[in-house]
Formats: structure tokens, sequence, C-alpha cells
């Protein structure tokens, strides 16, 4: 399931730290990811549903990127922030993007989060949204979304899912600066990955690259070992082009987090003659995550 967007474009966000504390909270480092995601059946790239990737600099700066839905479409958020000394961190801004030709969404948001540990952060962000494409302007709202990020560190532990469990991490891929992140919900039973939501870009044969947000399909198998392995072929029709895609999607669950692959395949086609117009590929991408 493919919900293409643009590569965000740098912003620097207005940013309002925390009264400090007492005791200094240990500064973060590396890379986190993860997001927040609703259940189904609710839309899978509606509003309710993040991803966001942080990766923290020396002298306790951040670097943010996250992708937030509305109704109306997806924001692009792009930001730095400064960790306070009881952990939080916030950033607000308004950022422009075009995802495609005579398209563009103005995001306006407010993100906020604090560091409980030195591997997590939880927090909330919202945004209003505004599209405008073929003359026409739409507006939305996101909500406000409650997500988390994790450092992981790739171990699983004991196979299987606990019910109900949400994993959040990060991609081999990079954005602008973090790593792209994701984010996985189990069933309240424990047998699927209900969801799973991950930024993600590929390279194409035109010499472009594409950026986007990827979704695998919905209640996807765990099976006894705790492992996941999905495949997605179909083709969509885009004017007189075909686009057929060839997507896959593995995880190894565990009690401790989670690991996995995936790799995005398309390959674009005249309609009539059959004819190859495009290509495009991500490679072999690896990912880890925790709860």
């Amino acid at each position: 399931m493919r919900a293409r967007a643009a590569l965000p474009v740098a912003l620097t966000a207005a940013v309002t730290l925390a009264a400090a504390a007492v005791a200094q909270a240990p500064a973060p480092s590396g890379n986190f990811g993860g997001g927040a995601l609703v259940a189904p059946p609710r839309d899978h790239f509606g509003a309710g549903n993040a991803v966001v990737a942080i990766r923290a600099l020396p002298d306790r700066k951040l670097e943010i990127e996250a992708t937030i839905r509305g109704s109306c479409g997806g924001g692009e958020i792009a930001a730095d922030a400064t960790v306070a000394d009881d952990g939080s961190f916030s950033a607000h801004g308004t950022q422009r993007t075009s995802p495609a030709p005579k398209e563009q969404i103005t995001t306006t948001f407010k993100l906020t989060g604090t560091f409980s540990t030195p591997t997590s952060a939880d927090g909330t962000i919202s945004a209003t949204l505004k599209r405008r494409a073929g003359g026409a302007t739409k507006r939305c709202r996101s909500g406000s979304v409650q997500y988390s990020v994790r450092r992981p560190d790739g171990q699983i532990g004991a196979p299987g899912a606990p019910q109900g469990a949400r994993y959040f991490g990060t991609t081999s891929q990079r954005g602008v600066g973090p790593r792209r992140p994701i984010v996985l919900r189990i069933s309240d039973d424990g047998l699927v990955i209900s969801r799973a939501l991950f930024g993600e870009s590929v390279r194409c044969s035109d010499d472009t690259q594409a950026a986007a947000l990827e979704a695998p399909s919905t209640n996807a198998a765990i099976d006894s070992r705790g492992r996941v392995d999905d495949h997605e072929r179909f083709s969509i029709h885009e004017g007189t082009a075909v686009v057929k895609v060839n997507d896959s999607f593995t995880a190894e669950i565990g009690e401790a987090g989670a690991r996995g692959t995936f790799s995005l395949n398309d390959r674009t086609t005249d309609g009539a003659s059959g004819r190859t117009l495009r290509t495009c590929h991500s490679g072999v991408v690896t990912w880890t995550a925790a709860p």
C-alpha cells in the first residue's frame, strides 16, 4: 500500500524549552524512531497516524523528521530542538512541500516530547494541513496524536509478540538527518501485525528519488516462531500508464523487540505497448524496533 510524499525540506522551528530540573537528565544519543498507529478498521493513512524520527546530536541538540496524516493528506515536518535539563523538548512551525506537480501541502505543527530514559521518548504531535491541488483547497486537522520513539538495540528475546504490543524503531535508510522510522501495532490476541507503517525511499531509472510512507498488508499473520513473511503484487493504472508493484516485508517478533527487512520495487509501463517507462527500487532495507 503506497502513499507517496515529497522529501521533506529542512525547517528551522521555534523551540520552547521547559524549565530546567534540579538534576540534568542524561543527554540522548543516536537515532530514535517510531510514531503512532490507529487500529483497524480506521483509515491506515488517515488522521491519528504518524511516523517520527529523531537524531540526537552533541550539546543536547535534536534533528526531527516526521510525517503526520490527516483526512486530506500527509504533512511533512523537519525541525530542530534542544533537550532541556528535565529531558523535555518541543518544536513548532509551518512547512510547505510539493508532493506532486501542481500540488502543495502547508503543514502547521506543534510537537512536544520527553526522554524518559536514554533510549526512549514519548510525546504528542498535532498539525493543521492545507492541501491545494487542481485549483481546489482542502483543510484538515490531525488531532492530537500521542507518539513514541525508541533507540532499538536489535535484540528480540523470546519469539512471539505480547498481546496488543507496540514496537517503535528505525530502518537502515536515512532521511535528511535521522534514520527513517517504523512503527508496528500488534493485535489484541498477539497473532497478527494489525498495522505497520514506515518511511522509505526508492531510486528510479530516470535518476530521481522518491520518498513515501509504506504499509505492508493489514493483519499480517505471525507464525509460531514469531515470524512474518508478507508479499504484495498489484497494478495501479495512472492514465495511459500501468505501475506494477512488487513489495515484500519480513519480521521476527519477540517479547523484547522486533527486526526484519523490506524491499520495494515497481515498474511503470505504457498501457498500450507494454514498453517499460521507468523502474524504481529500494534494495533490501533492514529495520529494528523495540516496545
